[in-house]
């Protein structure tokens, strides 16, 4: 614990994520029929035979499932020779988030029963990087206020550990990558924040604010920020887009019309899904509000940049509070640091000697 403002410090702050992480992980699958129940196979998804050759056993959730079967499938083939592309709702868009799946199927070499296992590790593991790596930023940025702590379990990526999507993983990365930029270590940070992106294309978003950052003072530190992430992602995306034509995901739209057309779809959701997204919306007010009075150009910039994110996203994304909160965990993230800092110059400025 920090002696000034009682916030966990970051190792400690990985632990307790963690923890949380692997709370959740145990209880789906004690729910579920075991590990293999967070993948969420659904009776009606084109994967479903495939998942169930793989891992006999497996629980079946009702209608099309979630997207951890697909990063299952991934995980099983990669490089997408077999018969798994056929069997996604996107190929040319799941395949982008490779590193996910790569890492949890050993290349394709692990098991099946392995795999899911390596990929809840992942997730737990990214979790509590996330966490950690924001209360480090906090920390850099000069923030001692407590409320930092809302990093530790951020709601978009309980979502994530729950159906173990990559996000979790993509967020850790991108933090750890961020807080070795503020240190000036943007080799090492170049390097994670590469990572990220080949996990999630859209954490691109958070290179291109810090090189915004430090373009006034560094071009060429900023050339580095965003070349070096930029590469990887791009090389392997000719790749997938050669293999499986280019993406046609449909998860960006015109500013705001992703929302409005969601909430005209509401009343065919779940009171649940609603709620989240209700939350996410007020997530995304409270961000665009810091992001004007934090006071710090980097927090400005990276707020900014996700509200952008999320202004822009479609109907699609929005529809279901729990896709919302997963593209906007960042934003979580980043708002924990931000109302950090604020609330820290706020009670240093009020404690100066008049």
């Amino acid at each position: 614990m920090s002696a000034t403002s009682g916030e966990p410090s970051p190792r400690a702050g990985f632990f307790l994520a963690a923890a949380l992480a692997v709370v959740i992980v145990l209880a789906v699958a004690s729910a579920n029929g075991g590990l293999s129940g967070l993948l969420t196979v659904g009776e009606d998804f084109p994967i479903r035979d495939f998942v169930v050759a793989e891992l006999p056993g497996v629980e079946l959730a009702s209608g099309v499932g979630h997207d951890g079967q697909q990063y299952f499938g991934i995980a099983r083939d990669p490089f997408g020779t077999g018969q798994v592309p056929d069997l996604l709702d996107n190929p040319s868009y799941r395949y982008l988030h490779i590193l996910y799946p790569l890492l949890s199927g050993g290349f394709g070499l692990f098991s099946a029963d392995v795999t899911v296992a390596a990929m809840a590790v992942l997730a737990v593991a990214g979790f509590g990087l996330a966490g950690a790596a924001a209360l480090r930023v906090t920390e850099q940025l000069g923030g001692t206020h407590r409320i930092a702590g809302l990093a530790l379990v951020n709601i978009g990526l309980v979502f994530a550990v729950r159906f173990l999507l990559p996000d979790a993983l993509a967020l850790g990365l991108a933090m750890v990558g961020l807080t070795l930029a503020v240190e000036g270590r943007d080799r090492a940070g170049g390097i994670a924040l590469a990572l990220a992106v080949l996990t999630k294309t859209t954490y691109f978003v958070i290179p291109l604010a810090l090189a915004v950052w430090v373009w006034p003072t560094d071009r060429a530190r900023a050339r580095w920020l965003t070349i070096v992430p930029a590469v990887p992602a791009a090389l392997w995306a000719l790749y997938v887009f050669a293999r499986f034509g280019p993406s046609t995901a449909g998860n960006l739209a015109a500013p705001f019309t992703g929302i409005a057309g969601a909430i005209g779809l509401w009343s065919d959701v779940s009171t649940g899904e609603v709620v989240l997204a209700v939350g996410a919306l007020g997530l995304l007010a409270v961000s665009a509000v810091l992001a004007v009075a934090v006071g710090d150009r980097l927090l400005s910039w990276l707020l900014a940049a996700w509200v952008g994110v999320g202004v822009i996203s479609s109907e699609f994304v929005w529809e279901f509070g729990n896709n919302t909160l997963r593209v906007l965990a960042p934003l979580w993230a980043l708002a924990a640091v931000a109302a950090s800092v604020y609330l820290s110059s706020r009670r240093s400025r009020r404690n100066l000697p008049v």
